[in-house]
Formats: C-alpha cells, structure tokens, sequence
C-alpha cells in the first residue's frame, strides 16, 4: 500500500449577508496567518465592478515531515459601498453576500526524503503506518482543526457575526 501524501480535513463552509469592511477582512486573514507563524500567499485576486473573488493560503513547517496548509476561498458578490455610522463614527463598509470555503491538509514528507526507490517507498509507507500513525491522529490532525476553527472564529468576529 503505498503512504498518503496528504491528510485531508473537512472543509468549513461559512456565509454571510450583510455589511462588512472589504478591506479590513482581506486584511485581518493575512495578519492571522502571519500571527500564527504560516507563509502567505494570496493566489488569485480578482475584483470586478460589485464581485470579488479571492484564494489564499497558509503554510507552516511543523517538523521537517509534516507540513500545515489551510487555504480560503472567498467569494463576494452584490457588493455595494455604503456609509454606515457605527459608536458614533462615519464609515465606509461594503454590504453584500460572501461565502467561504476553508480547508486544510497536512502534507507528509513535503521534502521528498522518501521518494525514489521502491526500498524508500515502502519505508515511508511503514513510517507512516506504523511508526507515526498515532502522532498523525492524535496530535497533528487535532492541532490543524483547532487552528481552522481558530481561523474560523476570527472571520466570524471580522464579519460581526454573533454565533459561532
């Protein structure tokens, strides 16, 4: 059997009507990723008259086997500027629909130490079986998931959603 090379989690589907900072959002899901200790990098970025669509990932070296990756797919669409007075202030917001979808993966052996030889394939896929497969479920798999939905919340609070 031969090893995985990536571990998938379940995608997280978040949506939103209503007004929120266009800017402040793209914004505040980079500085996340950077607070976290993950490489940026925005993929596509694309901005029509009231649509908009983004992709953006995170990557962060956990050992020299395991590699984190969550990536965001955003689409917004209907958006229309609007001034808003919110605690007394003017602003400018954007009310619209967005939806989000947010994904991560664990990348094994991103390096390529096990690549070659049938001998190297079959040690990795061991390594993967037998060695590592309790730290893979236990450790890894759980530590990505918290950071999604720690991302997840973040977007929430950027949106000014309420639940969670």
């Amino acid at each position: 059997m031969p090893p995985k090379s990536k571990g998938e989690m379940p995608i997280i589907y978040l949506k939103h009507r209503g007004l929120f900072n266009h800017a402040q959002l793209v914004k505040g899901i980079q500085q996340w990723f950077t607070e976290n200790n993950y490489k940026f990098h925005a993929s596509k970025y694309k901005l029509k008259a009231n649509e908009a669509e983004y992709e953006m990932d995170g990557e962060r070296d956990v050992t020299e086997y395991v590699r984190y990756k969550i990536s965001i797919h955003i689409w917004a669409r209907d958006i229309v500027d609007v001034e808003v007075v919110k605690d007394g202030e003017k602003k400018k917001m954007q009310d619209g629909y967005i939806q989000m979808d947010i994904t991560g993966q664990l990348d094994y052996d991103y390096n390529k130490r096990f690549g070659g030889s049938k001998f190297m394939q079959w040690l990795h896929g061991f390594y993967q079986e037998y060695i590592i497969k309790q730290t893979i479920t236990d450790v890894w798999e759980d530590d990505l998931f918290f950071k999604i939905n720690q991302l997840t919340g973040a977007i929430k609070h950027m949106l000014g959603s309420e639940t969670a």
